[in-house]
């Protein structure tokens, strides 16, 4: 090996210098793929729907929505892409899969486009992805926001689709927040390429699980500069944010719980288990038989919320499937499960940018004077600009809320939040 001449050896270090800071400003979201958080490692355009197609979805028998979604102004190319982040905790070396919905610039369609990121709410089944333009989620998410001139970044979370995490920590607010930033990231990256012109505004909105999610992502944004984000405002709907609050009001609700909490328990009580390791020594310290056999890796899996309960492997009713020793943590601040739910809850900070909570006063699932209600009286106690809005009192919303049962009613209620949220926030400050 030669020596490098002092000149050739400055202008090296010129070169890896400039380097060093290209790579740092783009592991700060600047626009590239490199770094460890927010890489795209794949990219596919899944479909292209035409605004004649959006319609007449929309005032289908199926989904006859248009009257609250108004007439699709944008066709939207539905694209599924793949990035990097990290696990609980900050491990790396994981992937998470999001949907991003991209409204074609047009006449009625001009852009600069904001960007919308979206939590979804809970499912059961691993394969899931928004990627999927039949889903329901998604076609929401279309006709109510792409189709409108917004961008839709609607992550799959950690567990899902093809993600490589093992398992998804489910309600766990540090990593639904990471993933969602590093989906955005990856985002800015697809479109960039694609040429897609945009704003500059970003809006968080997520329903039930992903109404957590989206506060979560909104309190993380804001308490670390280096993400390179700024939020215009936030639209959770339907979220448990008070977890504390929902485990110790369902405890209330036994032999029964409140609605769906079979499922809902075992999947927050397995993921915390994993992630902090110090809830129960066993499973069978927290489920009953049979239930206990197979519980740790149950959820996600291939079984919907009804196959789970029809096949026997979660009974309906609450009671049936937690121990006295359970319910007795829930209730003990001690307890490593009752300071898990507190480390997850979103109480006690201050949002810089507006906030508006929607929900439904008669849900059965997301108890709304536990969380909506609750949740804004803190968060404007630090003099947050924090607005709670009940569906039940828009006269607007009024014919849809008349066709849901208590059965349906939880998940009835994302629509009309959707509009709330869309309209009554992102729409007075695009």
């Amino acid at each position: 090996m030669y020596p490098i001449p002092y000149r050739a050896r400055a202008r090296a270090l010129r070169a890896a210098t400039v380097m060093a800071v290209a790579v740092l400003l783009a592991a700060c979201g600047s626009g590239s793929d490199t770094g460890l958080r927010g890489a795209v490692t794949a990219d596919t355009a899944v479909a292209t729907l035409t605004k004649a197609q959006i319609d007449a979805n929309t005032s289908s028998p199926a989904l006859p929505i248009q009257a609250l979604t108004g007439a699709a102004r944008c066709d939207v190319t539905v694209r599924k892409v793949t990035h990097t982040t990290n696990g609980p905790g900050g491990t790396a070396g994981y992937t998470a899969v999001a949907a991003v919905l991209v409204p074609t610039v047009s006449a009625t369609c001009p852009g600069p486009f904001p960007i919308v990121a979206y939590d979804p709410g809970t499912s059961v089944e691993k394969a899931r992805t928004l990627s999927n333009p039949t889903s329901g989620e998604t076609a929401l998410l279309t006709a109510f926001f792409a189709a409108q001139g917004y961008v839709v970044v609607a992550t799959d979370y950690l567990g899902f689709s093809d993600s490589n995490f093992p398992y998804h920590p489910y309600l766990h607010a540090e990593s639904q927040a990471s993933t969602t930033v590093d989906a955005i990231r990856a985002a800015r990256i697809v479109l960039e390429r694609q040429g897609v012109p945009l704003s500059g505004r970003l809006f968080l909105t997520g329903y039930s699980q992903g109404g957590h999610a989206a506060l979560a992502t909104h309190r993380a944004i804001e308490a670390d500069a280096s993400l390179g984000l700024t939020v215009t405002g936030s639209g959770p709907m339907s979220g448990p944010y008070d977890l504390v609050g929902s485990f110790v009001a369902g405890t209330s609700f036994l032999p029964a719980g409140t609605g769906g909490s079979s499922v809902f328990t075992p999947y927050v009580i397995t993921g915390y288990q994993k992630i902090y390791g110090n809830l129960y020594a066993t499973p069978a310290d927290y489920f009953r038989a049979p239930y206990v056999t197979g519980i740790e890796s149950l959820l996600p899996g291939a079984l919907t919320f009804d196959q789970l309960i029809a096949t026997g492997r979660l009974p309906l009713n609450l009671g049936d499937l937690i121990t006295p020793r359970a319910v007795a943590d829930i209730g003990d601040v001690n307890s490593g499960l009752r300071r898990a739910l507190s480390a997850n809850s979103l109480l006690g900070w201050t949002p810089r940018s507006p906030v508006l909570l929607c929900g439904g006063s008669k849900d059965p699932v997301v108890l709304y004077t536990v969380n909506t209600t609750a949740t804004a009286a803190d968060l404007r106690s630090r003099s947050a600009t924090v607005t709670a809005v009940d569906v039940e009192t828009v006269p607007e919303l009024a014919p849809v809320l008349a066709a849901l049962t208590p059965a349906t009613y939880h998940g009835g209620v994302i629509t009309p939040c959707m509009k709330v949220v869309r309209d009554a926030l992102f729409a007075t400050l695009r």
